[in-house]
């Protein structure tokens, strides 16, 4: 029985990855903060796009949760939209969660391997 090694692990991960985008499916993942236990059902890089249209994810200072706003939306509202969870303005920033940090205790956020990887179209 052939067992992958670290290295050819990561590469094998990271061709999965790709097969998943050529087909067009948006991977979500839950990521989670360590410190709070806050969590959140989205893709790794901040933005995905569905069949209903493309997303992307925004920090509410206000609120302090993450969002997500389609691209019609922001077009719509000149890029003067409004969080859909407080309906404060100005209060939006983008965000992704490799890079981006808990909005409630600005902990850091990591991918819960114990969810589950939801696919979809």
């Amino acid at each position: 029985m052939n067992t992958l090694n670290t290295r050819d692990s990561k590469i094998f991960s990271y061709f999965c990855n790709i097969t998943n985008k050529d087909i067009g499916m948006a991977t979500f993942s839950v990521f989670k903060c360590k410190k709070c236990g806050y969590s959140v059902h989205t893709e790794s890089q901040g933005h995905y796009a569905l069949m209903s249209g493309e997303y992307y994810n925004f920090k509410c200072n206000k609120c302090k949760e993450i969002v997500s706003i389609s691209s019609s939306s922001l077009a719509q509202e000149m890029y003067g939209v409004r969080c859909p969870k407080c309906g404060e303005r100005d209060h939006l920033y983008t965000w992704n969660p490799l890079e981006g940090h808990c909005p409630k205790c600005n902990g850091r956020m990591e991918i819960d391997k114990f969810a589950g990887i939801i696919m979809a179209d």
